[in-house]
């Protein structure tokens, strides 16, 4: 089945229509953009790397799971996720109607954040790459926590082991003194991510952070693939 481009800005119509209809995923967009105005209070180096990665990395991994996990879940709470498997639209369609939406969603907060936060001089060019990347994971993520979650307010709840460990692992457990715990963090592309961007505030370039890039990649890859076998198995809403 082809892609139909009729059939796709047909649904990112409908979703961003029904999301910004949505109290809960309008409260899941605003979350990052009130953490950045308490961690600018709080951070007391504007010039370091926290001050930039950790509003971004709030910003991606926040609208980027839980909007998605929201938007799929609330389908499956309507009994609504049958009829659009089964519908023309292809698998291809469909999770890119939703995910639209979820970008432009991460787009908007994360650009609200780095206004707050303030923009220390780095290349964009590969700050986009990074951001680009780690948006692709949550959001597949995200998709899986939706097709697991029964209801809209279930996904928040199977979402929020995601929560502690992604995104506020790299913020909180390396200033703790538990080296088997900060082993584990640092496998997690969201303390990848936050590793290259010091790199790069430090002037490095794309060779400096390649080896974050690749866990990088590989994490998009896992968690795509992941997001493909659960959706292939959730042909019912249960």
């Amino acid at each position: 089945m082809t892609f139909s481009m009729r059939r796709f800005r047909a649904m990112v119509k409908k979703e961003w229509k029904d999301a910004i209809r949505n109290p809960q995923i309008l409260l899941n967009a605003g979350m990052p953009i009130l953490l950045a105005v308490l961690f600018r209070q709080k951070e007391a180096d504007p010039s370091g790397p926290a001050f930039l990665a950790i509003p971004i990395l709030i910003a991606i991994s926040i609208t980027g799971a839980f909007v998605q996990a929201n938007m799929i879940a609330e389908e499956k709470e309507k009994n609504t996720l049958r009829s659009l498997m089964l519908s023309p639209a292809s698998k291809l369609e469909i999770l890119a109607g939703k995910s639209a939406t979820t970008t432009l969603f991460a787009l908007i907060v994360s650009a609200a954040c780095l206004v707050i936060s303030g923009v220390p001089n780095v290349n964009f060019a590969h700050l986009i790459i990074l951001a680009v990347l780690l948006l692709l994971i949550f959001m597949a993520l995200g998709t899986v926590i939706g097709l697991i979650a029964r209801t809209a307010s279930e996904s928040s709840i199977v979402g929020l082991p995601l929560l502690l460990l992604f995104i506020f692992g790299p913020i909180f457990v390396p200033d703790l003194d538990m080296p088997a715990l900060m082993n584990i963090i640092n496998l997690l592309p969201s303390q990848q991510f936050v590793m290259a961007i010091t790199v790069l505030l430090q002037d490095g370039g794309l060779p400096q952070i390649g080896g974050n890039l690749l866990n990088l990649i590989l994490w998009t890859v896992l968690s795509g693939a992941l997001c493909l076998l659960v959706y292939g198995k959730k042909r019912f809403d249960r």
